[in-house]
């Protein structure tokens, strides 16, 4: 998972810890290291140095045309920058290691499957959200544009004629568009830098792509929406939950005096407030600071001149999981990410989402879609608007009463999501691979699948049968006419 993209690394690092836990020698390759050492686990990276994060601010105005192209267009852009880096290299040529089993994210980065080629091991896909129709594809996974929306579309299930458009439009952009306009530039990012001993037998992209062994999906329908998978396909969503561990003294003694509760506003990891245009920094910060309520903050202000309300307690980090399980929250503004969600819904509390880009649009419509909480448009909020947002979810009990139903449905597993995804790995190397969990339709082209050749057979034979009906009929009405 070379891609400098945290949340991604962060929602599978506890996998990859357990699994070195359960006496697994686990070596990842990614642009996020741990901070401690593990016992059985060695990082390869990072390949990005530690400067400023980009300001998202500059990804929040996309539409559903051009958010698949900036994918494409990040993809090779980060490709060529974690490829290029002496430590990938070193690691790509080198011919001390072999390894079991091999997991990659194809989010951007579809040519990492080739490690499997290198090493002549099974490979499991790892999809940091429910999986997008770049992903179906490759696994003949339904991905019915009808009801399946493209998380970047900011649509949800339930979708008029101009939505089920706008969806088909991305669909097919992503199914085929991107083999004329990305795919070429994927292969020439590995072949340019996969070049390992025995590479060039190395069948093409879209086989590799096509025979992965498994898929972990981190996502689960209590937060996003119910669809059909395959045996192949496993939601895991929600590794990271674990149990609450305790707080640190003051953060305890701040949630235990807090009588009319908490409000927890974080970003993310991505958003950082102080990237956010003047007047809408000033808004939040002005209808938080009337509230009775404590507020924690996940943000430092660079900005000496703002004057903090009492009532706030700021933070360059938080243990969000922990704060989230404390009684005393009341309420969680978040911008939608599907970690936050997963912690939120996990802790059965209610929320008021401004969602900024990716799939967080689509997130909170989600949210608000089974009731335990609200959507505040970031270019359009107001202090009106994000006050009402507030006062409405702190004071109709209903979202607190859905918050625990979609708990309750989350939690209720027959085995916690990392037990699962555990399970499944070993259960690919148990299998060497695993193949027959693969779609039986993994080989048909698209004219195949859809039966698109025996349509136009039956309808030639149908159009065969009519004109031979015609001309028969023309024949006889001709006789007789002529007696």
């Amino acid at each position: 998972m070379p891609f400098p993209i945290k949340s991604h690394v962060r929602g599978f690092q506890p996998l990859f810890e357990e699994l070195s836990n359960r006496g697994h020698n686990i070596t990842v390759v990614s642009s996020f290291p741990l901070d401690r050492p593990v016992a059985n686990y060695t990082d390869i990276g990072p390949f990005i140095d530690k400067t400023r994060a980009r300001n998202v601010m500059d990804l929040v105005r996309m539409n559903f045309i051009t958010s698949v192209q900036l994918k494409w267009r990040i993809g090779i852009q980060l490709s060529e920058m974690v490829m290029s880096h002496r430590n990938m290299k070193q690691f790509v040529q080198s011919n001390s290691n072999s390894y079991d089993l091999v997991m990659v994210e194809t989010f951007g980065q579809e040519y990492t499957v080739a490690m499997g080629h290198k090493f002549n091991a099974p490979v499991i896909n790892l999809a940091p959200a429910m999986i997008w129709a770049s992903i179906s594809k490759w696994l003949h996974v339904p991905s019915t544009f009808s009801y399946i929306p493209d998380a970047c579309t900011q649509l949800t299930s339930d979708m008029g004629f101009i939505e089920r458009l706008k969806n088909s439009i991305t669909g097919f952009m992503q199914l085929y568009v991107e083999n004329y306009l990305y795919l070429p530039k994927t292969k020439e990012v590995m072949n340019t830098y996969l070049q390992y001993r025995g590479w060039q037998s190395r069948p093409p992209l879209e086989h590799m792509l096509n025979n992965v062994s498994l898929t972990l999906v981190n996502s689960h329908n209590a937060i996003g929406i119910s669809r059909p998978y395959l045996p192949g396909i496993i939601e895991v969503g929600g590794m990271h939950i674990k149990d609450p561990k305790p707080l640190t003294k003051n953060l305890q003694k701040f949630l235990d005096a807090a009588d009319q509760g908490v409000i927890f506003f974080s970003f993310g990891t991505l958003v950082n407030l102080n990237d956010l245009p003047k007047d809408k920094l000033n808004i939040f910060i002005s209808v938080l600071g009337r509230l009775k309520q404590k507020v924690i903050i996940k943000w430092i202000s660079e900005d000496s001149n703002i004057k903090l309300p009492q009532n706030f307690m700021t933070g360059s980090w938080f243990p969000q999981r922990d704060i989230l399980a404390h009684p005393n929250v009341i309420l969680f503004i978040t911008h939608g990410g599907l970690h936050s969600l997963e912690e939120t819904v996990s802790n059965a509390k209610p929320v008021v989402g401004v969602p900024f880009f990716a799939e967080q649009n689509f997130n909170m419509k989600i949210v608000e879609e089974k009731g335990y909480g609200k959507l505040v448009n970031f270019f359009e909020i107001t202090e009106e608007s994000f006050g009402n947002a507030i006062e409405e979810v702190l004071s109709d009990v209903t979202f607190k009463e859905k918050a625990m139903i979609q708990s309750l449905v989350y939690n209720d597993q027959p085995m916690k999501p990392l037990d699962r995804a555990v399970y499944w790995v070993e259960y690919v190397i148990r299998h060497g691979g695993a193949g027959h969990l693969k779609s039986d339709s993994i080989g048909l082209n698209d004219l195949q699948y859809f039966l698109f050749d025996i349509i136009l057979i039956v309808l030639l034979y149908f159009g065969l049968i009519v004109w031979l009906c015609y001309f028969v009929f023309v024949k006889v009405i001709s006789k007789i006419l002529k007696l």
